[in-house]
């Protein structure tokens, strides 16, 4: 068990760059509406909508507020724990501190809920995991949002130093991984990057970790905080209906459209 509160000592500066490309492959085209249809949706908004088509081209894809940013590296203290830990533990991340850097993307997020593990530590370095749920309020007047599915990300920092070694936070790279809306309509999307990086100091895999769990190891962890429903006890389709075969009971069936465990869906 070790106390990395106060491990970020410097008040060296971090530059952190952003990537946000534009959306890809949604269902319904929201995003890229026709000009015909977009003013239908004005006209039957219940109030007066001072925004021209080619605003609206742009509102899903505004690109980052801030394409390169300086952080001092004490701001970066959010994502510590509050107390001693070992490597697996998992805790709570402070919402208000953590909206600085997301609205490197974007002024209008608002964050729903974070959480951040030890995933692994050396004598010389420790390696932070956190997984932060957001949304973006683009434009209040028209209800206008994007829902990222999660924004995961790594801090690895010296321990020796109190510097940052390298500092990720990104949008996992995977079909269906936005969910937006205006209008009272919705969409769901993909985004090819969006994503916050520091200008690393080397490659990780030079690091020998002398205690450490997996990737997936933390993407489990992270799942059973977040969502109680992993606590269920799931049986295969299969398993249930010969079970309910052998009990004589039906199978009540509900059809998912999308994934439990993704905020954008």
């Amino acid at each position: 068990m070790i106390d990395l509160s106060k491990a970020l000592r410097t008040s060296a500066t971090v530059p952190v760059q952003a990537h946000w490309e534009p959306i890809e492959n949604t269902a319904n085209n929201l995003h890229w509406a026709t000009e015909e249809k977009f003013n239908q949706s004005k006209a039957q908004w219940h109030e007066p909508v001072d925004m021209a088509w080619e605003e609206w081209l742009e509102l899903f894809n505004p690109g980052p507020a801030h394409p390169l940013k300086s952080y001092s590296t004490t701001d970066f203290q959010v994502f510590l724990p509050p107390s001693t830990a070992n490597v697996g533990d998992v805790w709570d991340l402070d919402s208000k501190r953590i909206l600085p850097f997301l609205r490197q993307f974007h002024p209008g997020v608002t964050q729903k809920a974070a959480k951040a593990c030890l995933r692994a530590m050396s004598p010389e370095y420790a390696d932070i995991v956190f997984r932060i749920h957001a949304r973006f309020i683009l434009n209040a007047s028209i209800g206008a949002y994007l829902r990222p599915a999660q924004f995961t990300g790594h801090l690895v920092i010296n321990r020796n130093s109190g510097t940052i070694r390298q500092f990720t936070l990104s949008l996992p790279r995977r079909n269906s991984n936005v969910d937006m809306g205006a209008f009272r309509s919705r969409d769901i999307g993909f985004v090819p990057r969006m994503e916050l990086c520091s200008f690393s100091e080397a490659q990780l895999k030079s690091i020998a970790w002398e205690a450490a769990i997996t990737a997936e190891e933390v993407e489990k962890k992270f799942q059973n905080a977040f969502y109680k429903f992993f606590e269920i006890e799931w049986t295969a389709i299969e398993d249930a209906v010969e079970r309910a075969k052998a009990l004589n009971r039906p199978i009540h069936a509900v059809l998912l459209f999308g994934v439990l465990d993704d905020e954008s869906c």
